[in-house]
């Protein structure tokens, strides 16, 4: 038996595809290809795949994981290119390889995002200028849903913005969020919380469609997780 992670991307049309879909599209790829993987044991049998992070619905990227071990003789090379040609162009896997991590060592996770000026009356200086203005503060308090119900959380210690950049109509940011199975913040929390913000105390300035990525996971000290 051959453990694997494989590392795919979610682009253009398949970041519409939720997480639970996900799960059902790789299943039914490993059938078509022939791809011969554990089945968990017990009174009903599944294909045992692990995804270590979700992606949120919407969002891109290119550094998604999923681990599966090869019950054959199958090499994990072979068993790419054959999922890769069943699978959808825009799902597709670029790498595989042992795992090295464990899943519980993923700290946090990068992403770039875009917020759009709603309409031409928004200026992309002053949707800037209402970033920073909302950064600046000393707390930016919202509600996170939980197992439990909801709970306030205070995003300011817990979002790193490596860089903020103006474009010809709208925002570019770089995000580090917290992930994993201690804290995870999803980066739709910061953004929906600026657009509560801009209501408040910047009522001319409105955010449009929101393009999003997840460009890295990486572990405690910084390293990339895969």
């Amino acid at each position: 038996m051959i453990p694997v992670r494989a590392t795919f991307e979610k682009r253009r049309r398949a970041k519409y595809i939720s997480h639970l879909d996900l799960m059902r599209c790789m299943q039914r790829a490993f059938k078509r290809a022939g791809v011969p993987i554990w089945y968990t044991e017990g009174f009903n049998p599944h294909a045992y795949l692990m995804f270590p992070l979700a992606l949120s619905l919407g969002y891109e990227s290119g550094c998604e994981c999923m681990d599966f071990r090869i019950d054959g003789e199958m090499s994990m090379q072979t068993a790419m290119e054959r999922l890769n040609r069943v699978l959808p162009p825009d799902l597709q896997i670029v790498r595989v390889a042992a795992p090295v991590r464990k899943h519980t060592d993923i700290a946090f996770a990068d992403y770039t995002v875009c917020l759009d000026c709603a309409d031409e009356t928004v200026s992309a200086e002053a949707l800037r200028a209402a970033w920073d203005r909302f950064f600046a503060q000393p707390e930016i308090l919202t509600e996170k849903k939980t197992k439990r119900g909801t709970a306030s959380v205070d995003l300011k210690p817990e979002v790193q913005v490596f860089m903020t950049q103006t474009l010809a109509d709208g925002l570019w940011l770089k995000l580090r969020m917290p992930a994993g199975t201690s804290v995870n913040l999803n980066p739709n929390l910061l953004t929906d919380a600026f657009s509560a913000w801009c209501a408040a105390n910047a009522p001319e300035v409105r955010t449009g469609m929101l393009h999003a990525e997840r460009i890295a996971i990486l572990c405690a000290d910084g390293s990339d997780f895969v």
